[in-house]
């Protein structure tokens, strides 16, 4: 490899670590930090925070798959760096936003995640040479996943010293460095490799990762939006220290992603088993707290399966298809994702209301145990421990 590539590879990977730093930090701090924002400035309740979660969510996945998916990359480029602006401006004008015009804040920075956040992607994946690709994919998830320790702590500091609404423009001045370098972003047309014949929702391995995703997926997106919250109202902690939990479960999460991408398994069930188990302890240890202790240490246990379950189920899915049908399988695996942050906020809001936090909480043990019954019976019908090595993707 020669010298001049050598400093590309180099130069990208800054580019690459910085960007993915300033968005994901900020954007990830953005929905942990907008239901305590409406709740302590607008009085929303759980139905109303449920209903700004689920809009936001549907802003993205209509942007992402209906939006950037049929741009060339010439209008990508331009957008892209539109968005990092718009993003920046919208969480300026949150501090000073109404109960009315706090839903079109969260609309434009939505948009803009839409746009952003698929790009990252595929620019990271943007090499002819296979080990370059997989080790920058790698690099972006080793910093995706730094990236949400960063935010929550940054601004648990901040609002020690501040009201709430001041960590709007922590995430602004943060974002200002993603609209400094959205300009030397790569942006390479996208290629269709995908068959038109590829039946994705019959694929046993394809059922596998949606089952697992979703025993996770679930319940994080009632911690991201309502855990805050309940926090606050139950325990009466700061927002500082609230943040300070939420940086703990992603150092969790980013702990248990590291030992799994160095200990590569074999037998993707056991660990899939094991990520629902988490899950299920952790569910219910938060059920049962009756004091902060037992709450953090609760979450600190969701933070395995938050850190676990995304990277199994992308290796199902790599493991079950050829390398040309794997991006239409990708495509359906985040579009469920989408939908289910787009549900389960929603649908959560207006239970929490009824019956608490903590007996939502409980309720999603059944499922849990459905979808662990569901993935074995098709587990059954496969054997991702005997599919080759060379095509995991952790």
């Amino acid at each position: 490899m020669s010298k001049s590539r050598n400093l590309n590879i180099i130069y990208s990977i800054l580019i690459l670590v910085a960007f993915t730093f300033a968005v994901r930090s900020s954007n990830n701090a953005f929905m942990t930090t907008i239901p305590l924002f409406v709740e302590r400035y607008f009085h929303f309740n759980g139905t109303d925070v449920g209903l700004i979660a689920g809009f936001s969510s549907l802003v993205m996945f209509l942007t992402t798959f209906f939006i950037n998916s049929r741009l060339c990359a010439r209008s990508r480029r331009r957008l892209f760096i539109f968005a990092n602006v718009l993003i920046t401006v919208s969480l300026l004008l949150i501090m000073y936003s109404t109960a009315f015009s706090v839903w079109l804040y969260v609309l434009f920075v939505s948009f803009s995640a839409g746009i952003i956040m698929p790009n990252i992607i595929t620019s990271a994946g943007d090499y002819p040479d296979r080990k370059v690709r997989e080790r920058m994919m790698g690099i972006y998830t080793l910093a995706l996943s730094a990236s949400l320790i960063v935010g929550p702590t940054l601004e648990g500091l901040v609002l020690d010293y501040f009201p709430l609404k001041y960590g709007f423009l922590l995430f602004a001045l943060i974002s200002v460095i993603a609209v400094v370098l959205s300009p030397f972003m790569k942006f390479p047309e996208a290629k269709s490799e995908e068959s038109k014949d590829v039946k994705v929702f019959a694929n046993p391995g394809f059922k596998v990762a949606i089952f697992s995703i979703l025993t996770y997926n679930v319940p994080f997106s009632m911690i991201v939006f309502f855990s805050g919250i309940f926090a606050e109202q139950a325990f009466k902690m700061p927002y500082s220290v609230i943040m300070l939990i939420f940086s703990a479960l992603f150092a969790v999460s980013f702990i248990s992603r590291l030992a799994l991408s160095y200990f590569v398994p074999s037998n993707l069930w056991k660990y899939i088993k094991f990520s629902m188990l988490m899950t299920a302890i952790g569910v219910s240890v938060v059920f049962f707290s009756r004091d902060a202790l037992l709450y953090v240490i609760g979450i600190m246990i969701l933070g395995v399966p938050h850190g676990l379950t995304y990277p199994l189920s992308i290796s199902s899915i790599g493991r079950s298809f050829d390398i040309n049908k794997r991006n239409k399988a990708n495509s359906y695996f985040f579009a469920i994702i989408m939908l289910i942050n787009i549900v389960v906020p929603t649908a959560a809001g207006v239970l929490i209301d009824y019956i608490g936090f903590r007996n939502v909480m409980i309720f999603i043990v059944p499922i849990i145990i459905i979808l662990f019954v569901l993935a074995r019976k098709e587990v059954k019908l496969i054997r991702l421990d005997k599919l080759s090595m060379r095509e995991a993707h952790l």
